[in-house]
């Protein structure tokens, strides 16, 4: 009567007022105090009713990351089951959805976006691979001549790296592959080739060096007559000349007519102006109102001649000079326009020329293609004529000319090869052509040689039946 735990020989060893044999925990006070069914003194995080489950050796009642193995590993104060980024303190510090610890270029959103090797936080030009590669503190992708450090210096619209003349906004403008910042004459692809001083660009005659000695307005570069004011009036290189001015380089003297060594020859060595006076004789124009001086030698000065180029002036009559007709005596000039005149024209009127060789000429022959002029006479000519040889032109529609067709109006041409055109036969698909003669064709009946098709029913051909007008074939066999 004075045994607290009558039935408990330990008398509630974990002393927590419940006798062992009625305690659910007889060893522990606290009688499972996570209540993860494991008591106290069996379980090894008896206040984490989870037991650790992170498997940290950490029980979750004191664990700062009951659900992290690796409590936070990053050290960013946010557990590694709820941290985007459980091993990157700073959480994709660059905001690229690419965690620090995994992204080559942590701090730069774009991951090195010129793939310089460089990422975009420590890139001097961010966008630009080759990093201001003219060094003008320019980056490349915003530089408008990323090979020219001067930037087009000219301003000519053409960056200095691929700018034939980097310093010459006009780009050598006259062509003479001189820059206009260092060509003398930058208007002037010839360079003052006068040599008067003058750039061509502003000299009034860049290639004469005289400048229009006879003032008559033409340079002597484009100035037949050089020392004439009226400038050779028929335009025949023999000047009238109203000054004259002999070549120190040449001994004009030799050419003085009738004295010089070389008298008469001033027009055959082309001196007439390089020695206009000792050659003004010579020089002379046998038709003054002719440039070529009678070209076609008939005697009459070009500037009355009605044929100037032609020396039969116009034989055919026909309006055309010789030298302009294609046809010099063909007054009609090839009527048929095929480059054959009338004379050994043999068909003047037919450009083919009689084409089918029938010796009669395409402009009076019916079938100018048809050497034989529809030889069967359907009105076709034969190069229009699918069966030229066949007036029904293929009757049948068999493909086979009329002319070639064994059976002209049999389209299946004798189908059942008896010799009889289809038109023409009785029975155009029986070759033995009704055999029985019981008018109707074998293609057609069961009995071929049977005239009565088999009169007594027995479906025994009347040829081939012993009994041909008993159905039961004599049954009693007598």
């Amino acid at each position: 009567d004075q045994d607290s735990c009558a039935y408990d020989p330990e008398n509630d060893a974990d002393g927590d007022s419940v006798c062992g044999d009625v305690d659910s925990c007889t060893y522990d006070a606290e009688n499972d105090s996570d209540d993860d069914s494991t008591c106290g003194d069996l379980d090894s995080c008896p206040y984490d009713a989870e037991n650790d489950a992170d498997a940290d050796s950490v029980c979750g009642d004191i664990d700062s990351c009951q659900y992290d193995g690796e409590n936070d590993a990053d050290a960013d104060t946010v557990c590694g089951d709820v941290d985007s980024c459980r091993w990157d303190a700073e959480n994709d510090a660059d905001g690229d959805g690419v965690c620090g610890n995994v992204d080559s270029c942590a701090y730069d959103a774009e991951n090195d976006a010129d793939v310089d090797g460089t990422c975009g936080n420590l890139d001097s030009c961010a966008y630009d691979a080759e990093n201001d590669a003219d060094g003008d503190n320019v980056c490349g992708d915003v530089d408008s001549c990323q090979y020219d450090a001067e930037n087009d210096s000219d301003a000519d619209g053409v960056c200095g790296d691929i700018d034939s003349c980097e310093y010459d906004a006009e780009n050598d403008m006259d062509s003479d592959v001189i820059c206009g910042d260092v060509d003398s004459c930058q208007y002037d692809a010839d360079n003052d080739a006068d040599s008067d001083g003058i750039c061509g660009d502003v000299d009034s005659c860049a290639a004469d060096t005289l400048n229009d000695y006879d003032s008559d307005n033409v340079c002597a570069d484009q100035d037949v007559c050089p020392f004439a004011v009226e400038n050779d009036a028929d335009s025949d290189s023999l000047c009238a000349n109203s000054h004259c001015l002999d070549s120190r380089q040449l001994e004009c003297s030799d050419y003085s007519f009738g004295l010089g060594s070389k008298s008469g020859l001033c027009v055959a060595h082309g001196v007439c102006n390089l020695c206009s006076c000792d050659c003004d004789d010579e020089c002379r124009d046998r038709c003054p109102g002719d440039a070529e001086n009678d070209i076609d030698s008939d005697g009459v000065c070009g500037d009355i001649d009605s044929c100037p180029y032609d020396a039969e002036n116009d034989s055919d009559n026909d309006f055309l000079c010789n030298n302009n007709d294609a046809c010099p005596d063909d007054a009609e000039n090839d009527a048929d326009s095929d480059s054959l005149c009338a004379p050994i024209d043999s068909c003047a009127y037919d450009t083919e020329n009689d084409v089918d060789s029938d010796l009669i000429c395409g402009n009076v022959d019916s079938c100018a293609y048809d050497a034989e002029n529809d030889a069967d006479e359907d009105d076709l000519c034969g190069d229009q004529d699918t069966c030229q040889y066949d007036a029904e032109n293929d009757a049948d529609s068999d493909s086979i000319c009329g002319n070639v067709d064994s059976c002209p109006y049999d389209a299946e041409n004798d189908h059942d090869d008896d010799f009889v055109c289809g038109n023409v036969d009785s029975c155009p698909n029986d070759a033995e052509n009704d055999s029985d003669d019981d008018l109707l064709c074998n293609n057609l009946e069961d009995c071929p040689y049977d005239a009565e098709n088999d009169a007594d029913v027995d479906e025994l051909c009347g040829n081939v039946d012993s009994c041909p007008y008993d159905a039961a074939n004599d049954f009693d066999s007598d």
